[in-house]
């Protein structure tokens, strides 16, 4: 396989998640002219490398429509602080302590095109009972 190509079961390995897609649609323009259609296959409690996986000690940023977590696929303005939702294309402001240190250079670790699994060490639990798995063939 050339350099730069895109192995999908690489990026499989290492994230626990295989997608249809390269590119998000940054449009809805876009989205509808889509011949594929969008997916992704998790594989839930699946051992990740260590080094691959950031573990964050602090609740994830979420968008204020339709709480998406923020993610690399999201589009960044860093001199207003704001970050485009890619699932709604919803504005959302960076909370005060993303907001006071985010640069093109300082990244918080959702935003690491690397990172594309995190790990949350949540401050705040809900209530829950016990995992629930879906499974769905097509």
């Amino acid at each position: 396989m050339q350099d730069g190509s895109w192995d999908a079961a690489a990026l499989e390995e290492v994230s626990g998640t295989r997608l249809s897609f390269q590119c998000w649609p940054s449009s809805r323009l876009e989205a509808t002219r889509c011949v594929a259609p969008i997916g992704a296959l998790y594989t839930p409690i699946k051992q990740l490398p260590t080094n691959t996986t950031p573990v964050l000690p602090y609740d994830p940023v979420r968008c204020t429509n339709c709480h998406a977590l923020l993610n690399p696929y999201c589009q960044v303005d860093f001199s207003s602080k704001l970050w485009t939702c890619p699932f709604c294309l919803t504005r959302n402001h960076f909370p005060p302590h993303y907001a006071e240190n985010i640069t093109e250079t300082n990244l918080p670790a959702e935003l690491v095109g690397s990172y594309t699994t995190c790990e949350y060490e949540l401050q705040t639990v809900p209530e829950q009972g016990p995992p629930c798995f879906v499974f769905v063939i097509d």
